[in-house]
């Protein structure tokens, strides 16, 4: 998949208009899910709320998206590759507010610097029991980020060409069970770590949106 000659405020304004009509959903999550994780469907009541954000933002001819490794603390998603963003507060008025408000706390991002687009299809996570929002936004220059040293080991910026380039089948480790491994389809980053599990179906949706737009006519994605 070639980003880099995608003309960015076109793009941009053809993504805001495309998150207000129906979307791939589990059609396109469903590529990156591994054959051993239960079938979320619908949540129960029960379930706990949360709001990623997946920022975007434009450097020399490549588009950008923003990616943490979470700090190795135990949790169930000790250590994984994932997008900044957490569970939402009663003070937070919409899930917007959610996904913002964490990645200032985890990643320093100053919200005043994001424009929110939209969403992607929500997704239930059956290990953590959260449902979890993905909230795109961009932002037209390079961020400026800082981890928290709590919650992300680092920040990790990538080309959406080099995200979506490499997609392989991993052994992957369970968290909290080094001795349990499964087969799994994952998003090879360089350096040897990789994005699988809920992050990668939430890539996928995105992936396929680029797919969408990358079969327009020209003249839809040249520069206006």
């Amino acid at each position: 998949m070639k980003t880099n000659s995608i003309h960015w405020p076109a793009f941009m304004k053809w993504l805001q208009q495309r998150l207000q009509q129906n979307l791939p959903g589990y059609e396109a999550q469903s590529k990156m899910m591994s054959v051993y994780r239960p079938d979320g469907g619908a949540a129960p009541v029960h379930a706990r709320h949360s709001g990623v954000l997946l920022l975007l933002y434009p450097d020399g001819e490549d588009i950008y998206l923003v990616l943490i490794e979470r700090s190795a603390d135990g949790g169930v998603h000790s250590g994984q590759v994932a997008l900044p963003g957490g569970r939402k507060e009663e003070t937070d008025k919409h899930i917007y507010n959610t996904a913002l408000r964490e990645s200032n706390e985890e990643i320093a991002l100053d919200p005043n610097l994001v424009t929110i687009i939209g969403q992607l299809s929500s997704l239930y996570i059956p290990a953590s029991n959260f449902v979890v929002y993905p909230v795109v936004g961009f932002s037209d220059e390079v961020p400026m980020l800082s981890r928290s040293d709590a919650e992300v080991a680092q920040i990790l910026q990538y080309p959406l060409d080099q995200i979506f380039s490499n997609v392989q089948k991993l052994k992957v480790p369970i968290t909290g069970s080094p001795q349990i491994s499964i087969n799994a389809l994952a998003y090879l980053l360089p350096g040897g770590r990789y994005v699988w599990g809920a992050t990668a179906m939430i890539l996928s949706e995105l992936e396929s949106l680029i797919q969408e737009w990358q079969q327009l006519p020209d003249l839809i994605t040249e520069s206006k």
